[in-house]
């Protein structure tokens, strides 16, 4: 188990105003409300996706690219928090003077690790995406994922300060390492486009499906699994967050390898859509 780190100012500031009504009903409506966090951030996706322009293909193979690397930061922060000793969070830690919030405290936390946040890392993946898509975002969407997403969690005490710093690292150097890789924008991407003007009536509804749960940030995927898990553990003792985790990343890339199959399988269709280049 990771010792919690030393008390900090902002750490000690957030527990002293705790127990204020606004602010703790406040917090927890930007923390729990998926419209304002990820339907918001995948709303704006999806504008950049649709937008004409000269350069619309150019965009639309940095968009999957984007989203391929934040899907990989929510899983390699979600898969570092089970394999790495356990870390409480401040809002469970005995060790801490809490004042009271104006409500219970949920429970639904106390078996995962704090350390890294999966939130920051997956949030900071988008908002960095965001930055690369357009210049004029790259302020608003890095103070959004600040402000509204993180600061909360730190409030509520969901998140040390260094959970949610790491997990912005984690978030903005998978992107950016995804957008240098040249194959995933060249050849992946490219091809995948291809089956969208081949199929648009199988990708579109994938892709609903898809940013769906990822405006949730795979809430119900979440549940299932917990379920999941706690009937394994009561029945056998034998799985653990780690096998859960490494589920979930198999999961992943049984999709990707999906639609890569797809993308480049031939078809009438696709050679019909190479023609009209």
């Amino acid at each position: 188990m990771v010792d919690p780190e030393p008390r900090c100012s902002c750490l000690s500031f957030f527990e002293w105003i705790a127990g204020n009504r606004f602010l703790d009903h406040f917090a927890s409506f930007e923390e729990n409300d998926n419209l304002l966090k990820g339907g918001l951030f995948l709303a704006i996706y999806w504008y950049l996706w649709f937008r004409a322009c000269p350069d619309q293909d150019r965009r639309r193979k940095a968009i999957i690219t984007i989203l391929i690397g934040a899907l990989l930061a929510l899983a390699v922060s979600r898969t570092i928090a089970n394999f790495a000793p356990y870390r409480v969070r401040p809002m469970y830690d005995p060790h801490l003077q809490h004042h009271p919030h104006a409500f219970p405290i949920s429970p639904n936390l106390i078996n995962w690790s704090a350390f890294p946040s999966d939130t920051a890392a997956f949030f900071s993946a988008l908002g960095f995406g965001l930055a690369y898509l357009s210049r004029r975002l790259a302020i608003p969407a890095m103070l959004y994922v600040a402000g509204w997403i993180c600061l909360p969690r730190m409030f509520l005490g969901v998140h040390y300060a260094s959970d949610i710093a790491a997990g912005a690292v984690i978030g903005i150097v998978l992107v950016w390492a995804s957008l240098k890789v040249g194959w995933l924008r060249s050849v992946f991407a490219t091809r995948l486009l291809v089956f969208v003007k081949a199929k648009p009536e199988v990708f579109y509804g994938a892709a609903f499906l898809a940013s769906f749960e990822m405006g949730v940030l795979f809430d119900d995927i979440r549940e299932a699994a917990r379920g999941v898990f706690h009937m394994a553990s009561v029945e056998s003792g034998k799985f653990s967050h780690a096998g859960l985790a490494a589920l979930a990343a198999l999961g992943l890339l049984a999709v990707a390898a999906y639609f890569a199959i797809l993308a480049r399988r031939p078809s009438e269709s696709r050679k019909a859509v190479r023609r009209t280049w």
